[in-house]
């Protein structure tokens, strides 16, 4: 059995309103795509135009809910927070595109089943992937992951595992994407990106996909949150 990530199931809590700011932790949302018709009438109330029309461009309509639903739950987790209208919320946006609010920090991913969403007072990054059966890894493993890391790999959970961490650090780093990952190895459980020291932890949500994380190392501890049945 792998000792990369948790294969153990995640505590998943039922979502209450609650002060999310009022500690270190992180808190991670999970979203399960069957909510998407339940949400679809209300997407005019709650996301920007230009968030509505980025959705209509989506050439898959799998993706275009996985993207609706991110923006949607996010800005209404947000909304409770701030005593705000949902889309009254104004995003700031980094030279890298990262969109922030002040002393705030959160990042949305989704693959497969599932969107994801870490809300947090410190800095965060997230990602979750679906694991596609019969991926051959080994090639983009060798330009992608350093040789430490291909020697743990023995199955496609290995690989997935530094895959969702390597993005979830460059996330956290408000970086993206870069041609680079091999430079970033993420064996540990702790990592140093852009001068700032990252917590790694990664779990099999189920035999489908995989979450990691990469959060700042002063957060006290992980809160997961379920928003829907699957």
């Amino acid at each position: 059995m792998s000792m990369l990530f948790n294969s153990s199931p995640i505590q998943w809590l039922s979502y209450y309103q609650q002060d999310f700011f009022a500690g270190d932790d992180i808190h991670v949302f999970k979203i399960h795509c069957n909510l998407y018709p339940l949400i679809q009438n209300d997407l005019a109330r709650v996301l920007t135009e230009a968030e509505l029309e980025k959705k209509n461009r989506f050439f898959k309509v799998a993706d275009a809910e996985r993207f609706a639903l991110g923006k949607y739950f996010l800005r209404k987790i947000l909304a409770e927070q701030l005593n705000a209208y949902p889309r009254n919320i104004r995003f700031s946006v980094t030279e890298s595109s990262k969109p922030y609010l002040p002393d705030i920090h959160f990042n949305i991913s989704h693959s497969g089943d599932y969107v994801v969403i870490a809300i947090s007072k410190k800095n965060v990054g997230i990602d979750v992937e679906l694991i596609k059966d019969h991926f051959d890894h080994e090639l983009l493993a060798e330009v992608c992951f350093t040789s430490n890391e291909r020697k743990l790999i023995t199955n496609l959970e290995d690989f997935y595992t530094f895959w969702t961490r390597k993005e979830a650090i460059l996330k956290a780093s408000g970086e993206g994407l870069i041609d680079d990952l091999h430079d970033i190895e993420c064996i540990g459980q702790n990592v140093q990106r852009q001068e700032n020291n990252y917590l790694l932890k990664s779990y099999l949500m189920d035999d489908k996909h995989l979450l990691s994380l990469a959060y700042d190392e002063s957060a006290k501890d992980l809160q997961f949150w379920n928003l829907g049945a699957d």
